[in-house]
């Protein structure tokens, strides 16, 4: 019947019922459930069951900030004939790659079937773990894309094979030099600029040349920012923001702007109309779009270039100012202004902007971020030490406003002194009258005041001598090389055909007879 049916198709699919109703088991009891999920069994109603010893719980610390390099988790990779497999799949799709990339008396090269063969090539090498063969498929594959018109793809291509070097940097598996890995990874994040550029994503592009500005400096751990890599940085600013509409472009150290003509009579500080509309239409003023140039801008000071970080930060506040909306991450834009030009030991200009740029957004004048600015440059263009600790004091009135900086910006803070520019430690060595003051304080807490400050600069990380600075490179070798390679026979040459009228009796002024020398 139906029931039998039905009864042996369930009895196959989820097994026998073991005869009927009067074999079924006996659903299990609360006092089996609570058994099999806490413990206990059958001598457990005759004998309670021990309670667990007690886990001690850490006291909580607050949050805890991450490293600033995230490890990465270990990739699987094939093994053994699965990988061998893979491996010849791989070959077969980078050799039909080349094939369709070869031009025949009845047939033309065909760029799109190249780059889905080299994609394929690429992905297969990659779950192989064989990163140099996925590197070069990445690249030939981008080539490809970008001759078939894909420039998404193309870009995507470029940019993981630039992560590949960057990868064998820090594993040291490039079989290139670092200079070498280096000029590579700053090609093909280039490259990936180019696509985004067609595809009319300036936001992106200029990003891709953020990361090809920091390919230069890939396993470098100077003290100092080489100049090649600074002069890269600035460009990729320029990408951002052009520098006609830069409030601080007067402060780019390298290079000069892309968008003024050299013959021409206009300059960056005083451009055409023509030149100024231009330069506005290529701000890039996507979302986000301020968040590499943020970055740039902690990156150049702490290597100590507080001009070219000065130079970002007009770039990151004119995104900001885009749209003329106020908004909290504006304001914070704005006291990163003015702690970078009184790092520069310029208040007088502080004050300037903070006046004709600043306050001009009335949602600004009621921040924390205002009354931090203003406090720190009156005291310093007063050279009132007592003041200039008041305001950058973390126990003050403008603690909320310091926490919110960036860390590398609170500590510029701390080295901010009542004259010349912000430098680590110089305040203890020259014996700056805000060191003075803190002294002060120290000596009216009274008690072991005295023990502590004395112990506290033994606790300090000893600073760099001079001689170590001076064996640094800073990547400006190269021009005093050129300037002592001087051909001295073509020099003498040039001054040998030059006539300065020396032996010519005909000529009065050369008769020392004629001059009075009193």
């Amino acid at each position: 019947s139906y029931k039998q049916k039905a009864s042996a198709n369930r009895d196959a699919l989820f097994g026998s019922s073991g005869g009927g109703s009067s074999s079924r088991k006996k659903k299990p009891s609360n006092q089996t459930n609570r058994d099999a999920l806490f413990g206990g069994g059958a001598g457990a109603s005759s004998k309670p069951a021990s309670k667990p010893a007690p886990v001690p719980v850490p006291p909580s610390k607050g949050y805890q900030y991450g490293a600033k390099t995230k490890t990465k988790s270990a990739k699987p990779s094939l093994k053994g004939e699965a990988k061998q497999l893979k491996m010849k799949e791989a070959k077969e799709c980078a050799d039909k790659a080349k094939k369709a990339m070869q031009r025949g008396m009845f047939s033309k090269p065909d760029p799109l079937a190249a780059s889905t063969y080299y994609k394929k090539a690429a992905d297969a090498y990659q779950l192989c773990g064989e990163t140099l063969l996925e590197r070069n498929c990445r690249m030939s594959s981008g080539d490809s894309q970008m001759r078939a018109g894909a420039f998404a793809t193309a870009a995507a291509e470029y940019t993981r094979a630039a992560e590949i070097i960057q990868e064998g940097l820090e594993t040291k598996t490039n079989p290139e030099s670092l200079e070498r890995s280096r000029e590579i990874g700053r090609k093909l994040h280039l490259d990936s600029a180019a696509a985004f550029t067609q595809m009319n994503e300036p936001s992106k592009a200029a990003s891709s040349k953020v990361q090809a500005a920091l390919a230069l400096i890939w396993g470098d751990e100077a003290a100092m920012l080489p100049k090649v890599a600074l002069e890269a940085l600035e460009e990729a600013i320029e990408a951002h923001v052009p520098d006609p509409v830069n409030p601080y472009a007067r402060y780019r150290q390298t290079g000069i702007s892309a968008y003024i003509d050299p013959d021409s009579e206009e300059s960056v500080a005083n451009p055409s109309p023509e030149t100024l509309a231009l330069a506005r239409q290529h701000i890039v003023d996507r979302p986000y779009a301020h968040e590499p140039v943020q970055d740039m801008i902690l990156m150049m000071v702490n290597y100590g270039e507080y001009a070219s970080a000065l130079y970002a930060a007009g770039a990151a506040s004119t995104i900001l100012g885009r749209e003329s909306l106020s908004s909290l991450t504006l304001s914070r834009a704005f006291v990163v202004e003015t702690i970078v030009t009184l790092a520069l030991g310029d208040p007088i200009a502080a004050e300037q902007e903070f006046l004709n740029r600043h306050v001009q957004k009335t949602s600004y004048l009621q921040s924390r971020e205002c009354k931090l600015a203003e406090e720190l440059f009156r005291a310093i263009k007063m050279r009132d030490g007592d003041a200039l600790e008041e305001a950058r004091s973390l126990q003050g009135s403008n603690r909320a406003a310091i926490g919110n900086l960036p860390p590398p910006l609170r500590e510029l803070v701390s080295y901010l002194r009542l004259s010349g520019v912000a430098r680590r430690g110089v305040a203890e060595m020259f014996g700056d009258s805000s060191a003075k003051s803190e002294q002060k304080r120290s000596n009216k807490s009274g008690g072991g005041s005295g023990a502590a400050a004395a112990a506290a600069p033994s606790s300090k990380k000893p600073e760099m001598s001079l001689g170590e600075l001076a064996a640094q490179k800073t990547g400006y070798e190269v021009d005093d090389g050129a300037a002592d390679a001087v051909d001295q026979s073509a020099l003498q040459d040039e001054l040998d055909a030059l006539d300065f009228g020396d032996g010519d009796d005909s000529d009065d002024l050369s008769d020392d007879d004629d001059f009075d020398l009193r």
